[in-house]
């Protein structure tokens, strides 16, 4: 996009937030942090687009801002040696947002209150019963990692670099479930799907969108360790659905004992059928006969305290007619466990919950579940290179580069990216192997020194750089004793030198530089 079309836009937007401001009662500081907030987000975004691919348009992502603005009542900054500011370092934040009085009271830079925006317009997903086990968890662990990263334009760039600081981001590990989701399925389905708050089997759509696309078997598997993930980040900061979970736990560990019992099960559920059916009897003469329902009423009343008493025989009608259903239902939940389709998907089911349930506050298996996961990932991104559209292969294997590249700099750890964690080392490699290859045999990178394998080397670094632009990217290379010395340059700024072995006694042009991709 040229110079002037980025003003224009700029100043196009601009004025509809002063517009949203000019109505508001926000203090000067916070105006002017609002409006520095969106200069920065303008001037950085076609680099962040470029480098990233998943994102939205750029227009619809300001007015989504400006409309969360808009929606706000109040918004006080707070600095970090004030009263409440103290408040906001103890709890971990850098915000606290109340999403029914639409107020924020957030630290004093862009950051803060960028992700406190996005925290304001927080999806509200509800999952069918069935997920009940992870109902809180991973909507939580989805708004999360959607929050941050909404803000890694501002957190990461700053309109001539790209540079991400692990201790900037408020939950590593819920971003990079989030970026493992957004690379698979795209931003647009994913940010249409975490808005489809209200919709029933919300997560079977997702379920269902991976396996279209994916091998079921390895997204089944996928899918089990964000669940459990979920819960253990869940679990470690949310007292309250962590005590949830445990009554769970107990409830799902005695009603899977209960069924293992089959014999004792079947005797259960045969007597219950029978008492219930007798206890439906009763209530139907009850309320098919005006003078036993007045004797029931009076039998009834005289057990009750004044406070308890049933104020009518309409009263006492419409209580035995709930306790007639709530039989029937007992002898329907009992013919459904005695069916054996049936038994075993319950059986099936209370297992599954426990096998996360297990997972409550359970920090030692986390480490092997990241790396199963990403594991899993990158078998995943393997088939998206195969299923992609040969019209479309060369533009398309350009942008998987792009995104090879992205995925190398999320941050993994406290102290590593994705590129530094050594056992996904070789999968990675084999990966970026396949996709240069591709690009080799489609002309789309210019030859370098006429041999393939010589040529992967050299140019994989690249992926381990955080250029730009990489259609800026030049090399020049130099043959010495033993190998090739290699100089990686952003147009003449040289970024990487470093040395391939020349096992093969290839033939180069010493010094002469060659731009990487071709036209």
């Amino acid at each position: 996009m040229k110079t002037n079309d980025i003003l224009s836009m700029f100043q196009s937007n601009n004025y509809k937030l002063e517009t949203v401001l000019s109505k508001k009662k926000f203090s000067g500081d916070v105006k002017n942090l609002l409006l520095s907030m969106l200069y920065k987000i303008s001037t950085s975004y076609n680099d962040y687009a470029n480098i990233k691919i998943n994102v939205e348009n750029k227009n619809k992502y300001i007015e989504n801002i400006i409309s969360i603005i808009d929606k706000c009542n109040k918004i006080e900054l707070e600095k970090p040696d004030t009263e409440e500011g103290e408040k906001l370092i103890d709890s971990h934040e850098l915000c606290k947002v109340d999403t029914i009085a639409n107020s924020i009271e957030v630290f004093p830079s862009e950051r803060a209150m960028l992700f406190a925006l996005f925290k304001m317009n927080d999806t509200k997903m509800y999952l069918d019963e069935k997920y009940n086990v992870i109902r809180i968890a991973l909507p939580e662990l989805l708004n999360e990692g959607r929050d941050i990263n909404n803000i890694e334009i501002i957190r990461d760039f700053n309109a001539w670099s790209w540079n991400t600081i692990p201790s900037e981001i408020s939950n590593i590990d819920c971003n990079l479930i989030y970026q493992n989701l957004l690379i698979l399925l795209g931003f647009e389905f994913l940010d249409t799907w975490m808005k489809q708050e209200y919709q029933k089997e919300l997560l079977n759509k997702l379920e269902d969108k991976l396996k279209s696309e994916y091998n079921q078997e390895e997204i089944e598997k996928f899918l089990k360790l964000v669940y459990k993930l979920s819960i253990i980040i869940c679990t470690q900061r949310n007292k309250n659905e962590k005590t949830r979970l445990e009554d769970e736990k107990i409830w799902d560990e005695k009603e899977l004992s209960r069924l293992n019992d089959k014999e004792k099960l079947v005797t259960e559920l045969t007597k219950t059928k029978k008492e219930k059916a007798k206890e439906i009897e009763k209530i139907d003469k009850f309320l098919n006969d005006p003078i036993l329902l007045a004797k029931e009423f009076e039998r009834r009343n005289a057990t009750l305290s004044e406070y308890k008493k049933i104020f009518s025989v309409e009263n006492l009608a419409g209580i035995l007619k709930k306790e007639r259903k709530k039989a029937l239902n007992d002898i329907e939940e009992a013919n459904e466990l005695l069916d054996a389709k049936n038994y075993i998907k319950r059986k099936e089911k209370l297992e599954s919950n426990l096998d996360l349930l297990k997972e409550i506050k359970n920090d030692r298996n986390k480490e092997k579940y990241k790396i199963n996961l990403e594991k899993i990932f990158i078998k995943c991104l393997k088939e998206k290179i195969e299923g992609i559209d040969e019209a479309e292969q060369k533009k398309e294997l350009l942008q998987f580069l792009y995104i090879l590249r992205y995925y190398n700099f999320i941050v993994y750890d406290e102290k590593r990216f994705i590129k530094d964690v050594e056992p996904l080392q070789d999968e990675i490699q084999e990966l970026v192997e396949k996709v240069i290859s591709k690009l080799y045999e489609l002309k789309a990178i210019n030859s370098i020194t006429k041999d393939l394998e010589t040529d992967i080397k050299i140019i994989k670094p690249i992926l381990e750089t955080r250029i730009m632009n990489l259609a800026n990217v030049t090399i020049q290379i130099e043959k010495n004793d033993k190998n090739i010395e290699v100089e990686i340059y952003d147009g003449n700024v040289l970024e990487i030198r470093f040395e391939v072995e020349n096992s093969k006694e290839i033939e180069i042009k010493n010094k002469k530089k060659v731009k990487v991709f071709a036209k």
